[in-house]
C-alpha cells in the first residue's frame, strides 16, 4: 500500500499508492502475443471496510468508541485478571535480567565501546 523512497540524507519516505494488478485477456492471447494485457480497474475489489480495515474491523472499532468509560474500565480489569500469571512472570523475569529495552540499551553500548577500542577512538559521550 506505499512506495518506499530512501532519501540520500537517511529520510525514509511512504507515499501512499495503490498497486493494480495486471490480468491477462485470455490463454490464447497470453500464447499469441505475451505482452498483451489489461489492467484491472474494476474499484470492487480493492474497497474493503474503509480501504485498510475489514468490515468486521470496523465494526469492532466502532463498538469499542461505544463504550463508556466504566465498560473501558471493566474491559481492562477483566483482562488483567485473566492474565495475571503471565504478567506476574513477565515482572519477575524482567526484574531478573531487565527489560528488552534496557538490554538493548545496554548492547548498543557495549558494541560502540568494542568497535571505538577496535579503531583506536575514543568512546562517545552524550
Amino acid at each position: 500500500l506505499f512506495d518506499v523512497v530512501f532519501q540520500p540524507d537517511g529520510r525514509v519516505e511512504l507515499v501512499p499508492m495503490k498497486a493494480v494488478p495486471t490480468v491477462h485477456e485470455s490463454e490464447a492471447v497470453a500464447l499469441a502475443a505475451p505482452a498483451a494485457h489489461t489492467v484491472q480497474e474494476e474499484a470492487a475489489p480493492y474497497r474493503i471496510g474503509d480501504g485498510w480495515l475489514t468490515p468486521a474491523r470496523l465494526a469492532q472499532r466502532r463498538a469499542a468508541m461505544a463504550q463508556t468509560p466504566g465498560q473501558v474500565e471493566a474491559a481492562r480489569n477483566q483482562w488483567e485478571a485473566e492474565n495475571k500469571d503471565a504478567i506476574e512472570a513477565f515482572n519477575q523475569r524482567a526484574g531478573r535480567i531487565g527489560s528488552m529495552g534496557r538490554r538493548i540499551h545496554e548492547w548498543r553500548e557495549a558494541k560502540g565501546e568494542r568497535e571505538a577500542a577496535a579503531f583506536g577512538d575514543a568512546p562517545p559521550t552524550d
